[in-house]
């Protein structure tokens, strides 16, 4: 479906309410009376009107149709200032309607995730937390804010963790953030500029989150066969990479679960360094690796001075903890440290105290057994996918981490499928949300769905599927 179709549809709606054309509480035509005026098929009104109504400019009514606000919106077009304007032009677009949806649906309780990327409640260790906040009793606990660069405590323990990954550091080489994403935004604010080239892999996480659509560079796609199979010639001879970067999750991809070997990845480095493009390393599933050696990062190999890297707790630990850092150049740690102070003067001081003190005498016991959960659970997930929708798509058997990257056979709007799953409470990702043509995939996780509910909801999503062809 083309993205330019449904803006156009969405655009001219939005000016049409702007100008008059159309009043608060006006009635639309019909689906099919819309696609025609636009000359779209119905599944591309339908993305239309979805998008519109996450915005606030249409509701709809039950058995009645669909009509412009007269609410929110509404109060935007009547008062001096037009609010539309201002959304329609901001660099800080809305995310897409199946984000929206997501992040609203998320915290219904009726509603049963297939596709969270988070740890379940039950994997989240608080008690543990508060074991650490007891032992202190005694010592002086500081809510004060942090220096920049973060709490020295926990720096010397992220060196210590890094150490074991093969990376060697020092505490002037450690920013720490309030989790990975505050990294990315660091980096896109203090490194790049409108020339910047952003390469990315494809599909892409980066793609679901708004951190560098803020800044008017340029996104470069690359997809992963692409990269795997031109790993020795991956940028034109020629081309202008100045002030670039190359964004990649090199272990445990989201959302395809990719992990480049060790050779990839140091040819993938030796490249970058031969065009003068630095590395952000995203490598916050590492430590989830099923396997009995967890792979090397890239900040581990040699020639990796380009390399920024980015770690967190958030996936491995607790997302509410919100403690990440950057392993850099002590430069460039300096400079997004300041920044960061300028941002939001830093994470919270108790959270990175509790980070100190897990890291030191909790973290390694806790991921090994954490990664057992893990294990049943995909296994779990594995065998209700084979028994009930072997006949609808393929699927690799995940290395670790949370995510089964799902691929239809059968030919199914995903779209709808989204819309008629959430009717039986059913929460899916569509591929879509990862790379704008992936609109035959599914990226399904077993984290945070509990055990006893897998194979149940995946047998009723095999319903929806079946009405649906």
């Amino acid at each position: 479906m083309s993205g330019f179709k449904y803006k156009k549809i969405v655009d001219d709606i939005i000016h049409k309410i702007a100008e008059g054309e159309l009043k608060p509480g006006e009635k639309l035509a019909s689906q099919r009376e819309i696609a025609q005026y636009y000359h779209v098929n119905r599944s591309t009104v339908v993305q239309s009107l979805d998008i519109l109504k996450s915005y606030g400019v249409l509701d709809t009514v039950e058995k009645k149709g669909v009509f412009v606000s007269q609410n929110k919106w509404n109060t935007y077009i009547t008062s001096n200032i037009r609010w539309q304007d201002y959304i329609g032009k901001s660099l800080s677009k809305n995310n897409q309607y199946y984000i929206q949806k997501i992040n609203e649906l998320e915290f219904d309780d009726n509603i049963t995730r297939l596709g969270t990327g988070e740890l379940a409640p039950d994997l989240i260790p608080n008690r543990l937390f508060k074991e650490i906040l007891r032992q202190d009793e005694d010592e002086k606990l500081t809510t004060n804010y942090e220096e920049p660069k973060g709490k020295l405590e926990l720096r010397l323990e992220i060196v210590n963790y890094m150490k074991k990954k093969g990376v060697a550091c020092d505490i002037n080489n450690i920013c720490v953030t309030s989790g990975a994403l505050q990294g990315l935004k660091l980096i896109a604010d203090g490194l790049l500029i409108p020339q910047s080239k952003i390469i990315i892999e494809t599909p892409s996480y980066i793609h679901s989150v708004r951190t560098w659509h803020n800044i008017r560079a340029r996104m470069t796609p690359l997809t992963i066969d692409y990269i795997r199979s031109n790993i020795n010639h991956l940028f034109k001879a020629g081309s202008d990479y100045k002030n670039s970067i190359f964004y990649c999750i090199p272990s445990l991809h989201n959302p395809t679960q990719n992990t480049y070997t060790k050779m990839e990845k140091q040819k993938i480095i030796n490249q970058c360094q031969k065009n003068g493009i630095p590395i952000v390393e995203d490598d916050i599933y590492a430590d989830l690796w099923f396997g009995a050696e967890q792979p090397m990062p890239m900040k581990a190999l040699k020639n990796s001075d380009n390399v920024l890297y980015l770690g967190s707790l958030s996936k491995t630990v607790s997302p509410g903890l919100r403690i990440g850092w950057i392993v850099a150049d002590k430069n460039v740690i300096r400079h997004l440290a300041d920044l960061k102070m300028q941002n939001d003067y830093g994470a919270s001081s108790i959270s990175q105290h509790i980070a100190a003190k897990w890291l030191r005498d909790y973290h390694d016991a806790h991921i090994n057994n954490l990664k057992k959960k893990l294990m049943n659970k995909r296994d779990l997930f594995l065998k209700a996918l084979t028994t009930y929708l072997s006949d609808y798509g393929e699927w690799d058997k995940p290395d670790g981490s949370f995510y089964i990257w799902f691929e239809l056979h059968v030919s199914l709007d995903v779209k709808i499928l989204f819309n008629e799953a959430i009717k039986e409470n059913i929460l899916i990702q569509p591929g879509e949300i990862y790379d704008s043509s992936a609109t035959d995939y599914i990226r399904f996780s077993y984290s945070y769905i509990h055990e006893n509910q897998i194979e149940e909801s995946v047998r009723r999503l095999k319903r929806v599927m079946e009405r649906m062809r």
